[in-house]
């Protein structure tokens, strides 16, 4: 179990990445905040996308080395295991994004929410709270650690639904039936 969890997982993770990297290619160049929207819906869509490898994973080892039989605990195991690879994968990327690949994307970002708050249609007082609270926060987002740390938890936490959903639909007590 332990091998296809890493198997799974190292795909699971390579989607992601590969994902997340195109649409860094893509949409990054000219990044403005009216973006940060579609921006959230790709990155979130990309996660739920790659951890499908949950599912398949575990209906892969369920009739190939199970012969179509597994608990939900067994299954959710094995989900989670594949979530806990690519989340690992994925930190290391973002870490990578932030140092090596894109290493102004930070001030980009944080330049782009600023005027998100500025924009907001709130109130001057509302935008003036809201941008001093952003700035107590701004250390946090500059810090390549913590944000590949909340990427680790982020993708970890959708594979942990992912995987009890698949493991509910997944589990079997008796191999299905085929037709010989």
């Amino acid at each position: 179990m332990g091998k296809k969890s890493l198997v799974s997982g190292l795909i699971a993770g390579g989607i992601l990445v590969g994902l997340f990297l195109l649409s860094h290619l893509l949409f990054m160049k000219d990044f403005k905040p009216e973006m940060w929207e579609v921006g959230e819906i790709v990155g979130y869509s990309s996660m739920i996308i790659a951890l499908t490898a949950i599912f398949f994973g575990i209906k892969n080892y369920r009739d190939k080395v199970l012969a179509g039989k597994i608990s939900f605990g067994k299954a959710f195991l094995l989900g989670l295991g594949i979530s806990a690879v690519a989340s690992v994968i994925f930190g290391i990327y973002v870490y990578l994004l932030y140092t090596v690949i894109s290493p102004d994307l930070t001030d980009k970002m944080i330049e782009c929410y600023r005027e998100r708050i500025k924009t907001s249609g709130e109130t001057q007082q509302v935008i003036t709270q809201e941008l001093e609270k952003f700035q107590m926060e701004e250390p946090m987002w500059r810090n390549p650690f913590l944000q590949s740390f909340a990427m680790i938890v982020t993708v970890l936490v959708i594979g942990i639904l992912i995987s009890l959903v698949s493991a509910a639909i997944l589990r079997r007590k008796e191999p299905a039936l085929t037709n010989t």
